[in-house]
């Protein structure tokens, strides 16, 4: 990393992203994801492998994300989780542009294109929605996925298998896209495909196993497959294995549920923040379908927006595409109409980002307001019911408080998240 600039850029980008989202967090202005993975950590961290924000009986039932098991023993020996969450989680994505410069380097040439695509990276408005958006650990993979790209592209599977294995780390659904990069490397390389497929099946066994074994025994009573899959063929699907069963049993209702102008348009939203380059190496965007198809039959208010942070493991993929398409572009242009693509990616970019990213210049977008980053007119109050309440003690409260009483057994926020008992501390107030 000997351009100064990329160095530069990386710093800038963790460091105002790790204020903004600590400001976002000590300001009481986190939303409820921040209070959930708080709490996960803290549990696995002090022998509560449960979660009862949202009703489960373990963590096992929610997601598979083994790279919280060092955030839980960092917590346990005294480190303050919600810094060492939010700091560490701006730090990764900021290393997002170093896998975007290396390809655009090797495709597009050293020098400002490179820096352009970093840039790009970087400001491609899920990524910085992702970045404030409390802390997910899918937020996390976003440099392993553009690098595990950058890896192959280059010639080099030991890295990209230390790579894909961080990102599996991340969640289980990672495991579908590897299994597809897989194949990917079957296809191209023939001399290696029966290691590719072997290890793609190893993969699949692995997402299955947990979606169709292991997790239904400790899903909660109402989560996130009532929420997402609520209408699937006519149908609530409660579990993976019920999803699977609405698929093949009712095809024909599936198909017309899923056949709307909405869900049909989902791919261009993606792919028009990078002025559709990634169409000229579709290859590439074969490993972002898992999570594409996820969210095209979920249910959920606004899933298939570019603000939204569940399309935030697609966008690696979108952004190796387009950086190759980009070159496969400039190869049928001639004089100073190859720049042409690396312009029109870097302007559609910064024109989404204007209008659906998150900082300061995302002037049009509902993502990003200064109000998020100030105390409120109770700011005082909160603090102080904050200091009375029992480290023990059981708590209720709305998300941006309740972010700061997360880590202890039992913590609820009604009314959306409440198991109807009763608690010993509620706290009323908020923000705003």
């Amino acid at each position: 990393m000997r351009d100064r600039f990329l160095v530069g850029l990386i710093l800038v980008y963790a460091v105002v992203y790790g204020l903004l989202s600590w400001l976002r967090f000590a300001t009481f202005h986190a939303q409820i994801d921040m209070s959930y993975y708080l709490r996960l950590v803290w549990g696995l961290g002090h022998g509560h492998p449960d979660v009862p924000l949202v009703q489960a009986p373990h963590w096992l039932g929610l997601h598979l994300e083994p790279i919280l098991v060092p955030y839980a023993l960092l917590g346990a020996a005294g480190v303050p989780l919600a810094p060492l969450l939010l700091l560490s989680q701006a730090m990764a994505v900021a290393l997002l542009a170093w896998p975007a410069y290396r390809l655009g380097a090797r495709h597009l040439g050293p020098g400002w294109p490179a820096r352009t695509v970093a840039v790009a990276a970087l400001i491609y408005p899920t990524v910085t929605v992702a970045t404030l958006h409390d802390f997910h650990p899918i937020t996390v993979a976003l440099p392993a996925l553009l690098g595990l790209c950058d890896a192959l592209d280059e010639g080099r599977p030991k890295r990209a298998l230390a790579l894909g294995a961080l990102a599996l780390s991340c969640r289980e659904d990672v495991a579908l896209q590897l299994a597809l990069v897989c194949m990917l490397w079957a296809w191209r390389f023939p001399q290696r495909r029966r290691a590719a497929l072997m290890l793609g099946a190893m993969l699949g066994a692995y997402f299955f196993t947990y979606v169709l074994l292991v997790q239904p025994r400790f899903l909660p009573p109402a989560g996130s497959y009532n929420l997402h899959f609520a209408n699937l063929g006519g149908q609530a699907a409660h579990s993976a294995p019920e999803v699977l069963r609405l698929l093949l049993s009712h095809p024909v209702k599936v198909m017309a549920h899923l056949a709307t102008t909405e869900r049909l348009l989902y791919p261009l939203r993606l792919l028009w923040p990078v002025a559709l380059l990634p169409l000229l190496a579709p290859d590439l965007l074969l490993p972002a379908l898992p999570i594409l198809i996820i969210n095209v039959l979920s249910d959920f208010p606004r899933v298939r927006t570019i603000e939204a942070h569940y399309a935030t493991a697609l966008v690696p993929f979108v952004l190796a595409a387009a950086i190759v398409g980009a070159a496969r572009a400039q190869t049928w242009l001639r004089g100073p109409m190859r720049h042409l693509p690396l312009l029109a990616l870097s302007g559609c970019v910064w024109l989404s980002h204007y209008h659906h990213g998150a900082s300061p210049m995302s002037l049009r977008s509902a993502r990003f307001s200064w109000q998020s980053f100030r105390h409120g007119p109770r700011a005082a109050e909160i603090r102080a019911a904050l200091a009375a309440v029992p480290p023990a003690a059981t708590v209720a409260a709305r998300p941006g408080v309740l972010a700061h009483l997360a880590e202890r057994p039992r913590a609820t926020s009604p009314p959306e998240y409440d198991d109807g008992r009763p608690v010993d501390v509620h706290i009323a107030l908020e923000p705003n």
